[in-house]
């Protein structure tokens, strides 16, 4: 739980950190249009037969358009304007799709009453563009009054709008009559349309092209992707933890299935001792006093050796507390199958009490003894065990000597707790 809170926490960072960045970067891609990097250019009416003139000066990165239009002549719409060549031709240009305004920083001074001036945003096509005419590039025009000293304006370029005449003049289909800046090669500045005679001054400031550079719908439809890939990768990682957990729990259920089976296998094998532990199946104390006694008997009169293992399961009270006692009485039962298959037929394995077996060997000096101990401690050490953790075991050897069989078991005992105190995992024998 404490991993998913983490998860989700730093999700809604990182989404915060994304819409932070959109708010104050996404927004600010711009393109500058500026004469240190283009042709700015003065035109005016006298090369179709009018009379207006004009002049242009580049000066700390401004354009000064100074026009003076006269209406006494032939030509019958007299104007001056300012070119911006943004290509060396007309059919290759800068593609300016991906941006949704215009600012234009302009100051305009004029003694005409009219105050506006055209803007004109000329786009190249196959479909319509001829290289040896330039009115046949489209005219994407607005008109607006820019002022003096206003500072910038910006102009959504969706406001502007194709020239109906041009339209009507190349015979444009109604696919190409609509605005497009997807290749533009000129941008134009002039007098406003019924401009007759007067005095102009345009000075182009800055000329900016703004967009961003990923539309907020898209950003939101990919953070929300985003967030639903998550929670899907979080709902199918959590369907795999579970299944690897049902996986876990058939296979320690097939284990304690033959855990059972080879426990009433043992059963029967020593079916003719009428007293088990229930949990366990192993022997129990009264299932093997007589035999004891009988074993301490030929030791006193030297017919054999008889020796004891002590053993104790470290740390089992840790496994109680912390499986459960289920799973601890699990582990009882599968210790007692792991040791009842590594001893032989006529040894006798007694739960003693709680986590405490007795393993009695007839015909097994000491050191015999110590070396089945130590085989013992290292099976168990090295069983993969129901819960899926390691156990471990710490022994006492005693060999019997002249000595009741309960004096033998508390020298067994001594042992033990000498093995524990030394670090557990040990065998001790007793001296």
């Amino acid at each position: 739980m404490r991993n998913i809170q983490k998860i989700t926490i730093g999700i809604v960072i990182v989404t915060l950190v994304i819409l932070v960045w959109y708010h104050f970067r996404a927004n600010t891609k711009t393109y500058t249009v500026t004469p240190d990097k283009f042709h700015f250019a003065n035109i005016d009416d006298s090369s179709k037969g009018g009379l207006s003139s004009s002049a242009i000066e580049i000066k700390d990165g401004k354009a000064y358009l100074t026009c003076s239009v006269v209406k006494e002549s032939d030509y019958p719409w007299p104007y001056c304007e300012l070119e911006i060549s943004l290509s060396d031709n007309l059919i290759r240009g800068i593609d300016f799709s991906d941006y949704n305004k215009i600012s234009l920083d302009i100051d305009y001074t004029t003694t005409h009453a009219n105050k506006r001036l055209r803007v004109y945003i000329r786009n190249s096509h196959p479909a319509y563009t001829r290289v040896d005419e330039p009115t046949s590039l489209k005219f994407n025009g607005i008109e607006y009054p820019p002022g003096f000293g206003d500072g910038a304006i910006a102009i959504a370029l969706d406001t502007f709008q194709v020239l109906t005449w041009w339209i009507a003049d190349n015979g444009i289909s109604i696919e190409h009559a609509s605005p497009d800046f997807s290749n533009v090669p000129i941008i134009e500045i002039a007098t406003a349309s019924g401009v007759t005679e007067g005095e102009f001054e345009i000075v182009v400031n800055s000329i900016e092209f703004q967009g961003v550079w990923i539309e907020e719908s898209t950003m939101l439809k990919g953070l929300l992707y985003t967030w639903l890939l998550l929670i899907i990768g979080f709902i199918l990682y959590e369907q795999a933890k579970l299944h690897r957990r049902l996986k876990q729990s058939h296979k320690r259920a097939a284990r304690l299935f033959k855990l059972n089976q080879n426990l009433n296998e043992k059963n029967i094998e020593f079916s003719e001792l009428a007293n088990r532990d229930p949990l366990t199946g192993a022997l129990n104390r009264n299932a093997v006093q007589d035999w004891l006694k009988k074993m301490a008997q030929q030791v006193r009169w030297g017919n054999q050796n008889f020796s004891a293992l002590f053993i104790d399961i470290d740390h089992f009270k840790n496994v109680n507390d912390k499986y459960g006692h289920q799973v601890g009485d699990d582990i009882l039962r599968e210790f007692v199958l792991v040791i009842s298959t590594h001893i032989r037929s006529n040894d006798f394995l007694v739960r003693w009490g709680g986590e405490e077996f007795i393993v009695f060997f007839p015909e097994t000096n000491g050191q015999q003894a110590m070396s089945r101990a130590e085989t013992l401690r290292a099976t168990i050490a090295a069983h993969h065990w129901c819960h899926n953790k390691p156990l471990t075991c710490s022994i006492g050897v005693a060999q019997m000597g002249e000595e009741r069989i309960t004096e033998m078991i508390a020298r067994a005992d001594e042992a033990l707790y000498k093995a524990k105190g030394r670090g557990r995992n040990q065998v001790v024998c007793s001296q």
